[in-house]
């Protein structure tokens, strides 16, 4: 009987998928590091790669594929690709207030959407608006857009944040929630940004027990899920393809694939459109992050209070 137990609660604790928790990830130089996400113990449970087609390597992970309408190229292809693939989700325009980024006028987005996306509705499909940038000009945009379509069904919001401290992601959060008629998010890219990877640790740790717990929070996707570069202290992986600290953590798995160093790093979002590159920070316009190595406190009071949960229910067990 208590070896059914431990085996059961075992199960439980590497089979669990957290139903929120997904990742942006289109390296497709660096292809074998899907295996260390898409793994038995892995959390995670869907992805995109800011493309419409989903590639092979994606393809044959089994984790859901969200396809995103970039831009405005290729728009008029987005209905027989996501038919095709049988997809139940879109996500809309990335960052188009940003012109590094889609760069699409507000009312021409709108006429965009009625033409090309909401026709999508009808076949079942859940439409995610607009993702803006957490810049100055975000929420501007977003109002013009909402205003602008009307007409349009948004089924969720998807939400960019880049910054420092859990205090202004949540309140960017809620005003979000709130400017958009209090309509479900989904927060497709989120990171600190800050210099010091404790706080950055921290920062993971707070953050996503806070979103698994908010109802109006479907889903989120940290960024990102790619080896160092430009000396970043929010990437998963290490320079050889293996989860440091932080990817372990947010992955809930260990490493089982290292593929070797890599130079091309930076995630391209997969769908013909201008690569994806990392951030530029709206706190201090085009300042990146430099890696310094640190003891990641805040993950051994994770790991640790997870070992005693699990040791305290064992010792529960045992004394039946």
């Amino acid at each position: 009987m208590f070896r059914l137990l431990i085996l059961a609660l075992s199960s439980t604790l590497i089979c669990a998928k957290n139903a929120k928790r997904g990742l942006s990830f289109a390296s497709v130089d660096n292809t074998a590091d899907v295996l260390n996400f898409n793994q038995t113990a892995s959390e995670i449970s869907w992805i995109y790669d800011w493309g419409t087609p989903v590639p092979p390597y994606l393809a044959s992970s089994g984790v859901e594929y969200i396809p995103m309408q970039w831009g405005a190229g290729n728009i008029e292809n987005l209905s027989t690709t996501v038919k095709a693939q049988g997809s139940k989700v879109i996500l809309g325009f990335n960052e188009p207030d940003f012109k590094e980024q889609s760069n699409i006028d507000p009312n021409f987005a709108a006429q965009l959407w009625m033409k090309y996306i909401e026709p999508l509705k009808a076949s079942g499909v859940r439409l995610g608006g607009p993702a803006v940038s957490s810049g100055g000009s975000g929420i501007p945009w977003m109002t013009s857009f909402l205003a602008a379509c009307s007409n349009c069904t948004i089924d969720f919001i998807p939400v960019h944040w880049y910054g420092t401290g859990v205090a202004g992601f949540y309140d960017y959060l809620w005003q979000m929630h709130n400017k958009s008629g209090n309509k479900t998010l989904w927060i497709t890219e989120y990171a600190n940004t800050s210099l010091n990877q404790t706080e950055v640790d921290e920062f993971l740790n707070q953050t996503t027990t806070y979103l698994d717990g908010l109802d109006w929070v479907e889903r989120y996707a940290w960024f990102g899920y790619f080896r160092p570069a430009n000396g970043s202290a929010y990437n998963f992986m290490n320079a050889d393809g293996g989860l440091n600290d932080l990817g372990k953590h947010y992955i809930g798995a260990d490493t089982v694939v290292r593929s070797g160093p890599s130079t091309a790093t930076q995630a391209s979002n997969g769908g013909g459109n201008p690569t994806k590159s990392l951030p530029t920070v709206s706190a201090g316009a085009g300042r990146q992050p430099t890696f310094l190595p640190a003891n990641n406190h805040a993950l051994a009071r994770w790991k640790f209070s997870i070992s005693g949960l699990v040791g305290a229910f064992l010792v529960a067990i045992a004394s039946i």
